[in-house]
């Protein structure tokens, strides 16, 4: 095979592996959370839901493939240790 050949492949594989990782960064367990923290809410509503590594997601409700979900529009915000609130669910919902 030529030089030219494998440069191509390699490139093509190389593309293929960054992109599923970045499909897989954008979907799973944090969809689910995003949707239960619209479950009683209407469409611009505004939300929140706290993910793993104390980080909170504040946004609000929008229609995404016609199910309603929390939205992000700013920037995520990470939760002190320290504070007063404390939870046994890894979770939390507005």
């Amino acid at each position: 095979m030529s030089t030219l050949l494998l440069k191509r492949r390699l490139l093509i594989t190389i593309f293929l592996l960054l992109t599923t990782g970045y499909l897989q960064a954008h979907s799973g367990p944090l969809n689910q959370i995003a949707l239960k923290a619209c479950d009683v809410k209407s469409r611009s509503q505004s939300c929140q839901y706290e993910a793993g590594h104390q980080s909170l997601y504040i946004g609000t409700c929008q229609y995404m493939s016609e199910v309603l979900m929390c939205v992000r529009n700013q920037p995520i915000q990470k939760i002190e240790a320290n504070n007063n609130e404390s939870t046994t669910e890894e979770h939390k919902h507005d």
